[in-house]
């Protein structure tokens, strides 16, 4: 996608142009089209785009001259790539979790079988990898150092998103002290969530030219956003709302313990006994996570890791793009 330098406008401004891109990205009259149109007519909130195209956009109010940086074409690009490792990985989550739902329509499993989901989510995948190698080979000047910056994640780290998957089904018994159930799902989220967000930010910000001390200021943002990202996206699978998107009470009903739970679990007399038993309904839980206040203080802790992701931004001068960062860090926890 050729287009000239990076533009000083606002990221959210941008989306149009991201929607637009993946339709040529995705519909090439190939086998896959009917299905790729069925995702892109119930598109998410585009955070990952938005991470890409912010980062990217970083420098432009603060240096003079701009930094090596990408077009803003290729920046268009990696924010579609972004945006399609999520989609693909939430065709494969909806496999494993067997859901009906996606965004309020059918999910992908439900509307074409499991198998050709699957066949979806790997091609999907595909087509962001060849995106993203699309870029570095265009721009090898800028991209010349990835890799060398200490705890600053690439494409090498994609794999944990898988990971993620896998041991959020492995949790420590509820026996054990709270704090480790707390430190087993910030590593989920970590890898679930805060993977592609700190592929979102390294790209992005390495696009548009960050260096790496400022890099790992990036990462630490990316993270506190996903964690808080993955803690509200638990207290609305638990408190539910026509804006879900999908059926409420899935992590309750497999007994998976999210940070509203680890809340009801340290604070709630008789908490442990009633996850345990058989006899306990998940629609039991649910009322009680709410009315036991387990649910608030979630989202007090989700706010606490905002904060947290917003002062790491302060290494950036004022911008329109370090603007909408946090920006997205408000709409987290108020959506």
């Amino acid at each position: 996608m050729d287009s000239p330098a990076l533009v000083p406008v606002r990221p959210l401004e941008q989306i149009p142009l991201v929607t637009a891109r993946l339709h040529e990205l995705l519909l090439t009259n190939g086998a896959f089209d009917d299905i790729y149109r069925h995702i892109l007519a119930a598109p998410g909130k585009r955070v990952r785009a938005r991470l890409v195209l912010a980062t990217a956009g970083l420098l432009r109010a603060e240096t003079d001259p701009a930094p090596v940086a990408t077009s803003f074409g290729d920046a268009i690009d990696l924010a579609c790539a972004m945006e399609m490792f999520h989609e693909s990985s939430l065709v494969h989550d909806d496999i494993c979790d067997g859901s009906l739902l996606r965004r309020g329509a059918a999910s992908v499993a439900a509307e074409f079988g499991v198998r050709t989901s699957a066949r979806l989510g790997f091609h999907m995948a595909g087509v962001a990898l060849e995106s993203v190698a699309r870029v570095i080979d265009a721009n090898p000047v800028v991209f010349a150092g990835i890799g060398t910056a200490p705890g600053v994640t690439y494409a090498d780290r994609l794999s944990d998103l898988s990971f993620g998957q896998l041991i959020e089904t492995l949790p420590p018994s509820v026996d054990v002290d709270v704090d480790a159930l707390r430190r087993h799902y910030e590593l989920v989220a970590g890898a679930k969530t805060g993977t592609l967000f700190r592929l979102s930010c390294s790209y992005g910000g390495t696009a548009g030219g960050v260096n790496p001390e400022r890099l790992q200021a990036l990462m630490e943002y990316a993270d506190q956003l996903g964690l808080a990202f993955q803690i509200m996206d638990d207290v609305r699978d638990i408190e539910g709302g026509v804006e879900l998107g999908k059926d409420a009470g899935g992590d309750l009903e497999r007994r998976v313990p999210t940070w509203p739970v680890i809340e009801w679990l340290a604070n709630r007399p008789g908490a442990h006994e009633l996850w345990l038993s058989d006899e306990t309904t998940s629609e039991f839980l649910q009322a009680d996570l709410i009315e036991s206040g387990a649910t608030k203080l979630a989202r007090e802790a989700a706010v606490a890791a905002t904060d947290t992701a917003s002062r790491a931004l302060e290494v950036f001068g004022p911008s329109p793009a370090r603007d909408d960062l946090r920006a997205l860090l408000h709409e987290v926890i108020s959506r």
